[in-house]
Order: C-alpha cells, then sequence, then structure tokens
C-alpha cells in the first residue's frame, strides 16, 4: 500500500510539470489524462510478462535499456488493482503522455538531454547526477557536449521535473527531457498513416519533411491553381479550401467543370485539409485551390484552352499554378508561360510547377522543358528511387513522391495514382508554405529556396554544378524539402495601422510599411515618430500611406 502512495503522489507531481524549456523559454505541456507511460528495466523480465499479459498497449516505444510502453488510464487502474501490483511497482517508472502547443502528443520516456557549456563541466554534471539520483548513460558521440542521462523508479523526481531543475541551476547550455512523439500526431486525419509522401515511417527522411514544415506554414492566403480536367469542388476533404474562383477553359465561363478524376487527385496532394478527421492531409493544408478545367485529350484546340487557363489564373490573382500534364511544342502555351512569369502576383511572377512526363525518357516533357523558370518535376518511389517512367533530363530541377500516392478522388472518395501527375502537386504545396511565410518574393527566390534546399538523396551523385548547386541528371538538386525551404525563406514584417515613437529598431529580412503594403488586408495609414527610427532590412518599402513627423531621424539600413 505505501509504494502505491508514493506513485499516485509522482503522479500528481507529473501533473503539476506542465512545460519544460528551450532556449530559456517555458515551452507548454498538456497533460493527456486519458494515457500512461510505464518504463521498466528490461532485466525485470517477471514484471514485464506479468504486466504485458495483463494490459493492452497501444504504443511501444524502441529502446536498448527499457520496455516502455503506453496504455490507457483505465488499463493502469485495472493493473493497480491486481496483486502482483505491489512488487512490480518497484521496477516500474510511471509518466504521462502530453500534448505540445501544436496539438502533437508525447510520452515522457526515462531520459533527459543535457548539453554541458564546456567540456570541462562533466565533473559538473556527474555531481548533479549523483544529487539527483539519476544515471549518466552515455555521451553522445558526434556532438560530444551532449549527454543522455535516465532517471529510475527511486528518483525523487520524474523525467520532466528533472530536466527543469537542472536547467534552473544555470549551470548547463541545455537540459531537455526525452519526449517520444507518435510519428503520425502531426496531422489526426485518419489516412495520412498512408500517405508516404509527406512522412515516411518506412524509410525515414524520404519524404518532404512536411509534418515540422507546418510549424512555421500551412500555406495560408496562397493560391494555388490546379490546371487539369476540373477540381471536384464539393469534396469533402478539399470543399474549405476551394476558391470562389474558378474557369472552365472549354466555355470560357465559371464554374470550372469536372471531366475525369485527375485533377482532384492533384488538388488533395497540393492542399487537402488537414486536422479534419477526414481522409488526408495537403502538403499546404490552408491555400486556396483554383480549380481551372479543360477536357484534356478528349477536346480539340487543347493547346489554346491550356494556354488560356494559364492567362485566366495570373490575371485573377493565382500564387502558384499546378500542371500535371504535357502536351505537343505550341506557342500559345509558351506565351501564356511568359506573361505568368512576367505580370503575374503583381510582377512579382507566378510560381510555375511542371510534371517531367511519363515518357520513360532521358528527355523532360514539354512545357516543362520551356523555360527556365518553370519548376519541372520528377518523381521517386518511397525508397528514394528514381521511378522508372519518370522522365529526365538536363531541364529537370528536383523529384517528388510519385508512386503509391494517396490522394482525394471523385466523389468523397480516396484513391492511390503513380505518375509524375503526382509528384508536381507535392512541389506547388511546398510553394504556398514559401509565400505564406514571404509574398514579396518574386518567382526566381522562391525557384531559388526550393532548388537550392532539396535533400540530396543517398547513394544519387550529385556531381554537377549548376545555377543552385549541385545537381543530378535523373533527380535535379534532390528531393523537394517543405522544413529547410521554410526555415530558408527571408523573413517579412508588414508595418500597418501602426505608430512607432521614441528609439525603435525594426529589423527583419523584408520589410513593408504602409496602410496598403499587402493585398491580402488593407489597414490604417503609419506614423514613424517622432523619435529614432530605425528600419534594417536588406529590402525596404515605405508607401506614401505613412507619415514620418518633423523632429524624426529615419535610417533605412541593410
Amino acid at each position: 500500500m505505501v509504494i502505491l502512495i508514493i506513485i499516485l503522489c509522482s503522479t500528481n507531481a507529473i501533473a503539476q510539470t506542465d512545460y519544460y524549456y528551450y532556449k530559456g523559454n517555458k515551452i507548454p505541456l498538456l497533460l493527456n489524462e486519458n494515457k500512461v507511460c510505464l518504463s521498466i528495466s528490461k532485466d525485470r523480465q517477471n514484471t514485464i510478462k506479468r504486466i504485458f499479459a495483463n494490459v493492452k498497449v497501444l504504443k511501444k516505444i524502441e529502446d536498448d535499456d527499457f520496455d516502455i510502453i503506453v496504455i490507457l488510464q483505465s488499463e493502469f487502474e485495472k493493473l493497480t488493482s491486481l496483486d502482483s501490483w505491489k512488487e512490480d511497482a518497484k521496477s516500474v517508472i510511471l509518466s504521462h503522455s502530453y500534448f505540445t502547443t501544436d496539438k502533437t502528443e508525447v510520452y515522457v520516456t526515462p531520459y533527459l538531454n543535457i548539453r554541458l557549456q564546456k567540456e570541462q563541466d562533466i565533473d559538473l554534471l556527474t555531481l548533479y547526477a549523483k544529487q539527483y539520483g539519476i544515471k549518466i548513460v552515455k555521451q553522445d558521440p558526434l556532438m560530444p557536449l551532449w549527454y543522455i542521462l535516465a532517471v529510475n523508479q527511486n528518483c525523487d523526481m520524474n523525467t520532466v521535473e528533472c530536466a527543469n531543475r537542472i536547467w534552473e541551476s544555470g549551470k548547463f547550455a541545455a537540459s531537455v527531457p526525452d519526449l517520444c512523439s507518435d510519428d503520425m500526431t502531426c496531422s489526426n486525419d485518419p489516412m495520412f498513416n498512408q500517405q508516404w509522401g509527406l512522412q515516411n515511417s518506412i524509410n525515414t527522411g524520404i519524404d518532404i519533411s512536411a509534418s515540422a514544415a507546418w510549424n512555421y506554414a500551412t500555406g495560408k492566403y496562397v493560391k494555388i491553381a490546379i490546371v487539369d480536367t476540373g477540381v471536384d469542388m464539393t469534396h469533402v476533404d478539399l470543399v474549405s479550401n476551394i476558391s470562389n474562383l474558378s474557369y472552365d477553359a472549354e466555355t470560357n465561363t465559371s464554374p470550372s467543370v469536372v471531366y475525369r478524376y485527375h485533377a482532384t487527385k492533384c488538388a488533395g496532394i497540393a492542399a487537402a485539409v488537414k486536422d479534419n478527421n477526414i481522409h488526408i492531409a495537403g502538403v499546404a493544408p490552408e491555400a486556396e485551390i483554383v480549380s481551372i478545367s479543360a477536357n484534356i485529350e478528349y477536346s480539340t484546340n487543347i493547346a489554346l484552352k491550356l494556354a488560356n487557363g494559364i492567362t485566366w489564373a495570373y490575371q485573377h490573382g493565382v500564387d502558384i499554378i499546378s500542371n500535371s500534364w504535357h502536351i505537343s511544342n505550341h506557342s500559345a502555351i509558351d506565351e501564356a508561360i511568359q506573361n505568368a512569369f512576367l505580370y503575374g502576383r503583381q510582377g512579382k511572377g507566378c510560381v510555375i510547377v511542371f510534371s517531367s512526363g511519363n515518357e520513360y525518357s532521358s528527355n523532360v516533357c514539354y512545357p516543362a522543358n520551356s523555360n527556365d523558370s518553370i519548376l519541372a518535376v520528377g518523381a521517386i518511389d518511397k525508397t528514394g528511387a528514381r521511378a522508372n517512367f519518370s522522365s529526365y533530363g538536363t531541364t529537370l530541377d528536383l523529384v517528388a513522391p510519385g508512386v503509391g500516392i494517396l490522394s482525394t478522388y471523385p466523389v468523397n472518395q480516396t484513391a492511390s495514382d503513380s505518375g509524375t501527375s503526382m509528384a508536381c502537386p507535392h512541389v506547388a504545396g511546398v510553394a504556398a508554405l514559401i509565400l505564406e511565410l514571404n509574398p514579396e518574393l518574386t518567382v526566381t527566390q522562391v525557384n531559388s529556396i526550393i532548388n537550392s534546399h532539396a535533400k540530396k538523396l543517398s547513394g544519387v551523385n550529385f556531381n554537377v554544378n549548376n545555377a543552385y548547386g549541385l545537381w543530378n541528371n535523373e533527380y535535379g538538386y534532390g528531393l523537394v524539402d517543405a522544413y529547410n525551404s521554410v526555415i530558408n525563406t527571408p523573413s517579412l514584417v508588414y508595418i500597418q495601422n501602426d505608430t512607432i515613437t521614441g528609439t525603435s529598431v525594426v529589423s527583419e529580412d523584408y520589410i513593408y510599411v504602409g496602410s496598403d503594403v499587402t493585398d491580402r488586408t488593407d489597414y490604417g495609414d503609419v506614423i514613424l515618430g517622432p523619435g529614432n527610427i530605425t528600419l534594417k532590412a536588406e529590402h525596404t518599402v515605405i508607401k506614401n500611406s505613412t507619415t514620418v513627423p518633423l523632429g524624426t531621424t529615419l535610417a533605412i539600413e541593410n
């Protein structure tokens, strides 16, 4: 009975520990009262066998020294009612499940990770480990200032408390509890675990790193045109992201028409709604989908119709144009594409993405090969190998997931398909993430971010020096990387409906000042001063809706 009281006290302490430290800031943790995490040393085989025989295990976390399992709170209560629990409890480290601020579920393991300020601080770490009754497990071989430590069932503090106490000593560069997340909890969409292109649980890293990117951007405010056979605009997993804009190139009217399923699949890959408990998630799950339809393969004058679709897109404020098709060379297509680069997005240029083609060819298909500003995208499978059908060659920019890709399908269904058609909208979605963070970037800048920060796949010889770095004839600059792209997107601040006085420094990569500096929202005018105001950026724009009063020193630096 005494042991049970100790465990309950430990549970209460865990419930009160609702944060950990990251870069000196408290990061909130919301207790999940429905689950419990049990860690048992592997040398306690009898205890492990009894516990496993009496509970339903929701998740088992792999480790060399512990059997770590997650069970329901109700299962734990059943466990504590057993006669064997009094003895088994002596071998169990009890912890809880939490939710982070981005709704990721994490499980607290027995481990904590500590970084020394300098090598000589190992003696200090040894002292704290002895004081708190924790074990130094090992030094990280590649980052030798980092150490792994572990609590045990006799410690007075749980892992989170212990990590916090060590950080608060001020003696160490970092002290973080080991929080093991469920790989698939970055989306609650029931089929997300089948979307290997967004997060590959079998071949780690052979994906576009979408989950990490979503911490920074989801494509909000950005319009992606799907120029294709017409998107099912009533699809349950798309409808919240469907734009009021649409166009049918067959009739030159709106709304668009669904001729076949192909466009709906492309739209779902680019921008299916995330966290709605329905089907899948798109790469840019808050982007607007603009459906532009044409009866591709079954209509005359189709080149002119597709050129009209591209023209209509840039003339109606679309940011990104995704094209999963190819066609015979045609000057009208060239003209429409060039005009979209010149005049789209108020002169910054639309981002235009094309599939490289499924022709088993060493030459990228037209129109993907027709203009250097197009992002030409080939396909890989879930192992990272180029799909054998994926056309490649000197005009290929990069590759994206394109084999066995699950997406939306008319009517309110899902289906898997393969092709460079599936790869193309992955890249369109990544472009939307970038433009959410910085809509002032030109098409050239967006292309540079995507190409220069692609993943260099293992086993591929990237041996050609090209405009955006090392390149390969079959893989381009590599696998599109959403996370690496967004974290390398230049920062932007809009100063609108504001008054800045006194001594103030605003520092970003891009600074835009004035009521009408963005077409997302029109706010009130800006007053800079009186005072000493410094705007420090590589690119600063001040619109005439900005007032600088007498007595103001305004400095613009780069």
